[in-house]
């Protein structure tokens, strides 16, 4: 249709006065002949039926095909996916805290500083005789008989108790839960009566550590230091790039370690990877002072973690006695989006808060620390440095039989996976990946110079023969190493899988595939939409609409 025959239509459909369908269609079929919308002009000016039905066909499937592709592109959009990019680095790196445990919680020769029940608890465990007699028989051998197996638990203490074989008096049945005698100490699950965390009897030797680290979180903060191993025994020699260490060691307790100490420096930066870069302590142990049937290895706890964070020995690296331990690392810093994309917290917004790094394991421990004194109404002190973080409503301490119950019941409800928490990533995290080797250590020459040094600030502990005293040394002296394996770095980062421009880039796509649209286009059908309602509107209303071409 041409621009002549058109307004020579217009003009007669208006002359004519035809009905407000007519206007609008005239008005429709007028500009829609003018639109850059490909099919649309052969659907609407057709003179022959079929090929207009078929123009029509066409551009209803092309609009479906359309509405389908836009909604794919937009719900991709709308998922807010993510990939990681990994970029490699080199550079010198700052190096991490490291914070060092003594597997043993505290001195034997300490025992009377303590508490009266830690005491008391103590001796009771000096009485087991777990020794078999030569000769007895087999029924003798497995069980035995002692006042404290008699007080303590009301039967005879096995050697099965100890080796936690297999538990013979559990009951699987669902019908038999119910009637499975938990026992004061059973941490019973709540939230899952019939898992075996409900039904299964606790590790007898669970349930003596975990009266050990009771009594001891109950004493007073500096008792607890006092009775704990000290850093001055403890660290023997300690150097970092060659170069003597200097003296600033954080002192932290926790009620299933003891006297732990961090060594962190911001001057403290590895300009050159290997062992002659890092980190090299000599640690005596005092195996000697060791606590009986509770402490059951010898060794240290090593956590290697970012300055300033607190540290958490569960998470850390066991190193043996009598080795020198290598370990070597690698730093990796991990940058996540937010909202919308990911949950992650704010790590500058925590820090401010609470003047400490935060971490995701950090946040579990507070959230449970706060549920147990918001629920039980007292405090639990087994998490000493992560208390110091916030102040507690309550000042009672964890130590009635009933705080017990409801702190166990509280422990086994609580799940790593609780979003009640919001405790989620952090937006910007550093971690470090570990790679550890060992061999035995140390040498005679390097023993007789540790035997001296030890011997001349305590004479005691060499009465014995040379031998003796040699061996005793291989079982309290360990040597680690701590060091980047390389000064190459790995940055993570998060980036959104599908952003705006490429959203845009794919809608003008499949505009184009299956319309012929541009935005040009776009705005002519904004304008041929705004003229059909300016007619509907005049017709209404009983006035005239004037087509003006040029517009």
């Amino acid at each position: 249709m041409t621009k002549v025959k058109a307004l020579s239509y217009l003009e007669k459909a208006v002359e004519k006065g035809d009905k407000k369908s007519s206007k609008l269609w005239d008005t429709f079929t007028f500009y829609t002949s003018r639109v850059s919308l490909h099919g649309i002009v052969f659907a609407v000016d057709s003179k022959h039926t079929l090929n207009r039905s078929l123009w029509i066909l066409i551009l209803l499937g092309a609009t479906a095909a359309l509405t389908v592709q836009l909604y794919n592109n937009i719900n991709r959009y709308f998922e807010y996916g993510t990939r990681s990019e990994i970029h490699l680095g080199f550079s010198s790196l700052e190096f991490p805290a490291i914070t060092l445990c003594n597997v043993n919680i505290m001195r034997m020769s300490m025992l009377n500083e303590s508490s009266s029940d830690l005491q008391e608890f103590i001796a009771s465990l000096q009485k087991l005789d777990l020794r078999a007699k030569a000769g007895s028989s087999r029924a003798e051998k497995k069980g035995f008989v002692n006042e404290y197996g008699k007080n303590n638990y009301g039967s005879n203490v096995y050697f099965n108790d100890f080796l936690d074989s297999y538990d013979a008096g559990a009951k699987l049945n669902d019908s038999e839960v119910e009637d499975y005698d938990q026992g004061e100490d059973s941490y019973y699950d709540t939230s899952k009566p019939k898992s075996w965390s409900a039904v299964g009897k606790r590790s007898f030797l669970v349930n003596l550590f975990d009266k050990l680290t009771d009594y001891y979180s109950f004493m007073d903060l500096s008792k607890q230091q006092n009775v704990s191993h000290q850093f001055d025994d403890m660290l023997r020699q300690c150097s970092f790039a060659t170069r003597r260490c200097i003296k600033n060691f954080t002192k932290i307790t926790y009620s299933d370690h003891g006297n732990c100490y961090t060594i962190q420096n911001k001057s403290y930066v590895s300009y050159t990877s290997g062992p002659q870069g890092g980190l090299q302590l000599i640690l005596y142990l005092e195996t000697d002072e060791y606590l009986p049937l509770l402490t059951s290895g010898k060794g240290a706890q090593i956590v290697i973690h970012k300055q300033k964070t607190i540290p958490l020995p569960d998470d850390g690296i066991s190193v043996s006695v009598g080795q020198q331990t290598m370990i070597g690392i690698q730093q990796t810093r991990i940058s996540r989006l937010g909202e919308p994309y990911s949950k992650c917290r704010n790590v500058e917004e925590f820090f401010k808060k609470y003047k400490a790094v935060y971490t995701r394991k950090l946040c579990k421990k507070m959230c449970l620390l706060e549920r147990i004194s918001k629920e039980c109404k007292c405090e639990y002190r087994h998490y000493q440095p992560i208390t110091e973080l916030f102040n507690f409503t309550s000042s009672n301490v964890c130590n009635s039989s009933q705080d017990a119950e409801c702190v166990a019941r509280i422990r086994m409800s609580f799940r790593a996976d609780d979003d009640n928490c919001g405790c989620y990533d952090p937006c910007e995290e550093t971690v470090f990946e570990t790679q550890i080797s060992s061999r035995s250590w140390p040498n005679k020459d390097i023993a007789d110079v540790l035997m001296a040094g030890v011997c001349s600030e305590k004479p005691a502990v060499c009465s014995k023969t040379y031998n003796e005293i040699r061996n005793f040394f291989r079982d309290n002296f360990l040597k680690v190493n701590i060091f980047y394996r390389d000064l190459n770095y790995k940055k993570i980062t998060e980036i959104a899988n599908y952003e705006v421009h490429q959203l845009l880039s794919d809608i003008g796509g499949s505009l184009g595939l299956w319309m012929g649209l541009s935005v040009l286009s776009l705005l002519e059908i904004l304008q041929v939409t705004l003229h059909l309602l300016q007619c509907w509107l005049g017709c209404r209303q009983g006035v005239s609409v004037d087509l003006n071409i040029q517009q």
